[in-house]
């Protein structure tokens, strides 16, 4: 395993693109000295050790491990970020059936209702008679109350209950 550590400190400080007198100077050591560690020549302390670690958010294995045990470890992760992709390419093969369904025209329609809903739950930008942003004092744009926050509830619910109350009286005649 030891035998391992010269070649993946290598690898590793080129992965993220450092030199060795870089690399060197974020741990504290001589630039000979990494030169040395990578070359197998020498093997960095128990205190070095720990900064390597540091330095390149390594694992154990990333550090000590062969080329094959490293891919193993690696494995999972890739593994891992498979199973996320796989569910967002099986619900865009669900949309694109969804999308196939149906025409143009009834998408454009449910796009421009979905657009009118937006509207109605999220704050709108005032513009100008231009269609410019109309600016605050501060330099932002200055927003509309939300449409649903403005809406009479009260009188709803009374016009309901009063419709109601017509409706029932119409059954009862």
């Amino acid at each position: 395993m030891i035998e391992n550590f010269g070649g993946n400190v290598a690898r590793l400080r080129k992965e993220m693109g450092l030199s060795q007198t870089e690399f060197a100077e974020k741990i504290g050591v001589q630039k000979q000295t990494i030169s040395n560690i990578e070359r197998g020549i020498r093997y960095p302390t128990f205190e070095s050790l720990e900064k390597f670690a540091t330095v390149f958010h390594a694992t154990p294995i990333q550090l000590f491990g062969s080329p094959k045990e490293i891919a193993v470890s690696e494995t999972t992760v890739i593994l891992d970020r498979i199973d996320e992709y796989d569910q967002k390419v099986q619900n865009l093969f669900t949309l694109a059936k969804i999308l196939n369904s149906h025409t143009v025209k009834e998408i454009d329609e449910v796009a421009e209702k979905l657009a009118f809903i937006e509207r109605f739950f999220t704050p709108q930008m005032r513009l100008d008679e231009d269609g410019n942003p109309i600016l605050d004092r501060h330099g932002k744009p200055e927003m509309k109350p939300v449409f649903f926050d403005n809406l009479p509830f009260e009188e709803i619910e009374k016009t309901a209950k009063d419709l109601a109350f017509i409706q029932e009286a119409q059954q009862n005649k």
